[in-house]
């Protein structure tokens, strides 16, 4: 689910989901970038990646050999893009594939990937972001980060670099648990323990969805909003 928000005027963001029986992909993609830069950076790193994943799965046997050089393919792709329009647009991508395996994750930039559970909500991704890293190093706190001025300036985004180094992750599923991903529209509006308590609240994934984005717009709603969740069954 994606939703512009309270503030912008149009939507940069970009999400896919499918699943078929056990194996599942679930994509989410935050653009930016002059006039409709951001918007197109963004659709097209998810049509890149679902393209690339369709062409290369019957080679690539390794989920995440198999996400990250799909990532690259969308990071080229972009900066192509970018560069026969005179634009320097970019986007965030976060891509999960589920399988019998788990939950295999690729991140660039800080749209995020969620592991939720009863009693837990932990963050799998890191932010490639600036106040992340005051974070991690002890400068500023968690709630500091959410008003820093400068909290959406990222280190490495889709576009920026062609050597864009990728982040990956192996997630181990349990029945009950969901994944979410989403973009900082959500989680820069909504703290960690309120999504949480969101997914736990409703059964219905679109309705948890519609919770979130609801939450967000109640907070603001200063970007746009997607939101992309899977329960593991």
């Amino acid at each position: 689910m994606t939703d512009v928000g309270s503030v912008r005027d149009h939507n940069e963001d970009s999400f896919f989901c499918t699943g078929i029986e056990d194996t599942g992909l679930f994509i989410v993609a935050d653009g930016m970038g002059g006039h409709d830069g951001g918007e197109v950076a963004s659709r097209l790193a998810v049509e890149t990646v679902c393209n690339e994943l369709r062409e290369t799965a019957k080679r690539e046997k390794d989920p995440i050999a198999l996400i990250e050089k799909a990532v690259i393919a969308a990071n080229k792709a972009v900066i192509r893009e970018g560069n026969s329009k005179g634009s320097n647009m970019g986007t965030t991508l976060g891509v999960a594939l589920l399988s019998e395996g788990g939950a295999y994750i690729a991140n660039v930039g800080d749209s995020r990937a969620y592991w939720i559970k009863n009693g837990s909500i932990s963050q799998v991704t890191e932010d490639h972001s600036l106040v992340a890293k005051l974070v991690a190093a002890g400068k500023i706190t968690k709630e500091e980060a959410r008003t820093h001025p400068k909290s959406n300036l990222l280190y490495r985004t889709i576009g920026s670099d062609e050597n864009v180094k990728v982040d990956t992750y192996h997630l181990d599923l349990e029945k009950g648990g969901a994944l979410l991903l989403c973009s900082d529209g959500l989680w820069g509006e909504v703290r960690d323990e309120d999504i949480h308590r969101a997914c736990m609240a409703e059964k219905d994934l679109k309705a948890v969805c519609g919770r979130l984005v609801k939450m967000a717009n109640d907070s603001g709603g200063k970007d746009n909003i997607t939101v992309v969740a899977v329960r593991i069954m």
